[in-house]
C-alpha cells in the first residue's frame, strides 16, 4: 500500500493561508544585489602547504549552480552539493553527500506558496542517490519543515518552524536584523577580531548561494588584523579568505571543509555578465 506523504497537509494548510499573483522566485530575482558580472568557479581550501580541497562549481544554462564537488577528494571529509530546479528555474532540491555513490546525507525540497514565503523540507536520508527521484519525507530516517519570510529587498527576514503533525501551524523561530550596511550580525561577539570589509559579498554573485547559505550580507566577513592580506578582483569580489579555522567561518556552509585559508576563483565578463551563461 502506498504510504501517505506527510508534506501534503502541511503545504496545503500554508497554501490556503497565502495567495499572490507573483511567484516567489520572481521576488528573489528582484533583489538588486544578485546581479554580478562574475560567478564562482572554484573554491580551494588550503589545509597545508601540500594539500588542498578544490570545490568546482558547474552551472546550468540559466547560470544557476547545479553541482559543487571536490575534485581533489582523498577521504570522505567535506560534502559535495547538488542543486535541482523546476520548469520555472526555481530551486526545487538541494542535496549534500559525501559522494554520489554513497547517497544523500541531507536533502532539501522547496515549495513556493507566495512571493515572500518559501517552505523548506529537509530530509536526513542515508540511501537516496542524488541522481534518483526525490525522496518522500515519511520514507526517510528523519525530517523537519521550516519556512522563510523575505523582506522588501528579497532577503530572508524571518525563519519559521512548521510541525510535522497536524495542524502544521508555523511558529516563529528567529528574526534576522540586518545592519545599516545590509550585513548580518557577526557570528562572534568581541573580543573576536571580526568585521566586514567594504567590498562585494561573494554570495551576491548568485541568488541561490544567498538563499541556501542564508547569507544576504552586502559585504564579506573579515578578520580585522589580517585585512592587509586580503585580495580582491576588479569587481570587488574577494580572492582569498583568511583564518577561517580560527574563527569558524564557513563560506560554503558548515558542510564544507574549514582551513586556514581559502582561494576563490571567478569567471567574469562585462557588461553581459558571467561567461557561458
Amino acid at each position: 500500500m502506498t504510504r501517505p506523504n506527510p508534506l501534503i497537509p502541511a503545504v496545503f494548510v500554508v497554501l490556503s493561508l497565502l495567495s499572490s499573483c507573483k511567484k516567489a522566485y520572481e521576488y528573489i530575482e528582484d533583489h538588486p544585489n544578485t546581479h554580478s558580472p562574475c560567478r564562482i568557479t572554484n573554491y580551494r581550501m588550503i589545509i597545508s602547504n601540500t594539500f588542498q580541497h578544490n570545490f568546482v562549481v558547474t552551472y546550468n544554462q540559466a547560470g544557476n549552480p547545479i553541482t559543487l564537488m571536490d575534485s581533489n577528494r582523498v577521504n570522505p571529509v567535506g560534502y559535495d552539493q547538488y542543486f535541482r530546479y523546476d520548469n520555472l528555474n526555481r530551486l526545487s532540491d538541494y542535496m549534500l553527500t559525501y559522494a554520489p555513490a554513497i547517497g544523500a546525507i541531507e536533502w532539501h525540497k522547496y515549495f513556493y506558496p507566495r512571493p515572500d514565503y518559501i517552505i523548506d523540507t529537509v530530509m536526513f536520508y542515508d540511501t537516496g542517490l542524488v541522481t534518483g527521484p526525490s525522496p518522500i519525507a515519511s520514507h526517510t530516517d528523519e525530517y523537519r519543515i521550516s519556512a522563510y519570510t523575505f523582506d522588501r529587498f528579497g532577503r530572508i527576514a524571518k525563519i519559521w518552524s512548521i510541525p510535522n503533525d497536524s495542524p502544521h501551524t508555523p511558529s516563529l523561530e528567529s528574526t534576522i536584523v540586518y545592519d545599516a550596511n545590509g550585513n548580518l550580525p557577526l557570528p562572534f561577539a568581541p573580543p573576536a577580531s571580526l568585521g566586514y570589509d567594504n567590498k562585494v559579498n561573494m554570495f551576491q554573485t548568485n541568488k541561490v548561494w544567498q538563499f541556501v547559505y542564508q547569507d544576504y550580507s552586502a559585504n564579506n566577513i573579515i578578520v580585522l588584523d589580517s585585512s592587509s592580506s586580503l585580495r580582491y578582483n576588479a569587481f570587488g569580489l574577494p580572492l582569498n579568505l583568511i583564518n577561517l579555522n580560527v574563527y569558524q567561518i564557513f563560506p560554503f556552509d558548515e558542510y564544507t571543509l574549514d582551513g586556514p585559508e581559502a582561494i576563490v576563483d571567478y569567471a567574469c565578463s562585462f557588461p553581459k555578465g558571467p561567461i557561458d551563461y
